[in-house]
């Protein structure tokens, strides 16, 4: 590694040299807080020519060119402050007065678009719009065009994959920060669909997610309750406080959840291996899940270009959480009557408390910005299990098992950015370093124990450079990683599968406008490597026939992807065209102990090409504004089953409809539409069509201190449906049902809330994610 760390240091080195003939600078208000939007302009003597102009980004800060001229001057100005006149210098930082002059009443209509493409991103305006009345950051994603939600609460951006997603350049770690974050205090989204070389290679799209910048000190709080009724009852309680004196902020939060779930699928399944075993199976599973996240940090700002910070998070131990599931088959061999089970299976979790510990420092000297992060985290369960299986024709049987997983990370992250040439060149490092123990054990040796140690080290490099150009903005990035997995198994390594990545990930990009439209092109390679539960080599009981288990053999999966995004108006559309090498699927074997029974594991499918087109527009029509958004993915897969090619490239199809009208009173009303229609993915065929439908009505008072909302979510229960999976010995049909059908009441109070001005970023995410 000693070879890239020098590489990196000559790099910067050279980037300190180029700096002449660039004035950058920070316009703040009285109160410390960054200007966006300001007006910018250079002047030279001896005629006061203007030089060139610009904005402030959201930090406040701007970059000029041609400013090291002798006596040039600086004129910096934005509505509802005084104008100010400094001279040309480098690091200039300019305080804005408000102005005295009090004005008569002024409409302000802005003409800026509900969603645009800026830089590398599609941004959709919250402040202002009717998303800022949504309720949390989670409903202003789910109502956002290309953004999915699955029954974990996982969001994707499609055609892309699951996004990684960050609050004010913060990783999000817990998704229940979601939830946390009032829509009112978001200003906008950004949505990635090609990250750069400073996200870690297997980071597909990122959401960023920026929030209003609150001035003053004083102590503030956020209190909220949510009530979800439907098959079963959720509830979300929580806290937020804050409180900001002379450049130091404290701020705690305090979140508890409950959470049933109910499934209820149908499978047919059949499966050719000493003979033809057919199956009728129906499964029913019941469980609750309670959690609190207790989080508590600073952020001391020891001057507008100098942040520290420390966040803590402790998820303590509540009761257990607890599953039932019952699972009935009627199995039948070459056609004939073979046996009938009914399984009965109760697992209760207990999770060890969870510790995430992130400190960082965010500034700049001179004008090189830095960005440093580290981060520790544990975790642990244990789940025991205790089935009881009744056989009509056989005996009956009892499953004893027990699960310990225990999880430690520790990580950094250094970003470093300097002006280069009219642009900006960033470069930076991270390491990160996994252990993961994984136990299992079955008493009754039904299906054999394992002692798993999974160990990863992770180290990257990469380095990032964007500039304007008269024809549009380029960008480029070139990042590597180095990744070395040992694995143990009952404390002995496993021959072949300590393995050693060395490989490189590039991305480029190039922005222009042409004719109003707003036009960007970028490729990006990418890899995903296989979750540690895809990996394991534990065994799972599902029944007397079918086993499941992980493939420690999984290849990493490589990602080439080229996208073409234009914006005009109220008119988006995007289109990319993705190759995936050694995509993982799923895939049944014969068991080596019993060949009557199935094992479902994972393959590497060789390659597997995608295509992405969506299209989004939002108009407004007085007091009703829509979104409408269309879109499909098509795949060309081919998997091989019992030596006969069969092919998957039935495109799959996504409209949806979101609605805002302000009613009379203050009322808010919002329905919202989705449609997905049959299609292929990976090797399921899905078979039915969805619609789901979700409406609300929401009223504030007291000047917006207290707002009620009332939710209906999947109004007529389209969420669910059937697949289709076929693989080598085995086909299946599963139709599943969730309690989906919820109605909400949420009740939110805000006292004088100022939304925490920390920094930190992160570092390990990816790690995260697998764990």
């Amino acid at each position: 590694m000693r070879r890239y760390y020098i590489l990196l240091i000559g790099t910067l080195a050279a980037a300190c040299a180029t700096y002449a003939q660039q004035l950058t600078g920070r316009v703040v208000d009285t109160q410390n807080q960054p200007i966006e939007f300001a007006n910018v302009a250079l002047y030279a003597p001896p005629d006061s020519a203007l030089v060139t102009g610009t904005i402030t980004d959201a930090d406040g800060d701007f970059t000029l060119e041609g400013g090291m001229t002798k006596r040039a001057f600086l004129k910096i100005s934005f509505v509802g402050y005084e104008t100010q006149t400094v001279e040309a210098r480098p690091g200039v930082t300019v305080t804005l007065k408000p102005e005295s002059t009090q004005l008569a009443e002024v409409t302000v209509r802005a003409n800026r678009p509900a969603i645009r493409l800026k830089n590398d991103a599609l941004v959709a305006s919250v402040q202002g719009s009717m998303l800022s009345q949504a309720g949390t950051a989670n409903d202003v994603l789910r109502r956002l065009p290309s953004l999915t939600t699955d029954n974990k609460g996982n969001i994707s951006v499609f055609g892309k994959g699951e996004a990684k997603i960050y609050i004010n350049r913060r990783e999000v770690r817990d998704l229940s920060e979601l939830d946390q974050l009032n829509s009112a205090d978001i200003r906008d989204v950004e949505i990635v669909r090609n990250p750069g070389a400073r996200y870690e290679a297997s980071v597909k799209a990122v959401i960023r997610i920026n929030t209003v910048r609150h001035a003053g000190d004083g102590f503030g709080f956020d209190a909220r309750s949510s009530w979800y009724e439907g098959e079963t009852t959720d509830l979300r309680e929580q806290l937020n406080v804050n409180w900001r004196k002379s450049g130091w902020d404290v701020f705690g939060t305090v979140l508890y959840g409950r959470g049933a779930y109910l499934i209820d699928s149908r499978i047919t399944q059949q499966t050719r291996l000493d003979t033809l075993w057919q199956q009728e199976n129906a499964l029913y599973a019941t469980g609750i899940d309670r959690w609190m996240r207790i989080t508590a940090g600073t952020n001391w700002e020891i001057s507008p270009k100098h942040y520290v910070g420390l966040r803590y998070t402790l998820s303590p131990t509540l009761r257990d959480d607890i599953n039932h599931t019952t699972f009935n088959s009627m199995v039948h061999a070459d056609s004939a009557f073979y046996d009938e089970w009914h399984s009965d299976n109760a697992r209760r979790t207990t999770n060890d408390p969870a510790h995430r510990l992130n400190a960082y420092y965010n500034g700049t000297v001179g004008r090189l910005g830095i960005d440093f992060n580290i981060d520790f985290y544990t975790s642990g369960s244990t789940s025991r299990s205790h089935a009881v299986e009744t056989s009509r024709m056989q005996e009956d049987r009892v499953v004893n098992s027990e699960n310990r997983v225990r999880n430690r990370l520790a990580a950094s992250k250094l970003i470093l950015s300097y002006p280069v040439f009219g642009g900006e060149l960033s470069v930076g490092g991270e390491y990160v370093r996994t252990h993961r123990t994984d136990v299992y054990s079955n008493t009754e040796r039904i299906v054999p124990s394992s002692d798993m140690t999974a160990d990863e080290w992770n180290s990257s490099l990469f380095a990032e450079y964007a500039r304007e150009t008269p024809i549009g903005q380029f960008g480029a990035g070139l990042r590597y990683e180095h990744v070395r997995s040992d694995y143990l198994s009952d404390g002995r390594p496993l021959d072949g599968l300590n393995r050693s990545y060395n490989q490189w990930f590039p991305n480029v990009s190039f922005g222009t406008r042409v004719k109003g439209v707003d036009l960007q092109l970028a490729y990006t390679a990418k890899t995903q490597r296989p979750s540690y539960r895809q990996l394991t080599s534990n065994v799972y009981y599902a029944n007397r026939l079918t086993l499941q288990t992980g493939n420690p053999l999984l290849k990493p999966t490589l990602t080439h992807d080229v996208s073409l995004t234009a914006s005009w108006r109220i008119v988006q559309l995007t289109a990319s065209y993705r190759q995936e090498r050694d995509a993982v699927i799923d895939r049944t074997e014969r068991s080596r102990i019993d060949p009557k029974v199935s094992l479902i594991t994972y393959t590497n499918l060789d390659r597997l090409p995608l295509l992405t087109a969506f299209a989004t527009v939002t108009p407004t029509f007085g007091v009703w504004t829509p979104q409408l958004s269309a879109g499909f993915v098509k795949q060309w897969a081919e998997v091989e089953i019992d030596g006969k090619p069969v092919r998957y490239d039935r495109p799959i199809f996504r409209i949806s409809l979101n609605n805002s009208l302000r009613l009379p009173a203050g009322l808010l009303f919002t329905l919202d539409v989705r449609y997905r229609s049959k299609g292929d993915e990976r090797n399921l065929h899905l078979t039915d069509n969805t619609w789901v439908v979700n409406m609300g009505l929401t009223r504030s008072f007291f000047s917006d201190r207290l707002s009620v909302m009332l939710r209906g979510w999947d109004v007529f229960r389209g969420e669910g449906g059937g697949a289709i999976y076929r693989s080598p010995r085995m086909e299946s049909y599963q139709v599943d049902r969730y309690d989906s059908q919820e109605f909400e009441l949420t009740l939110r109070y805000r006292f004088n809330a100022a939304k925490s001005k920390y920094k930190g970023t992160g570092a390990g995410t990816g790690e995260l994610e697998r764990l």
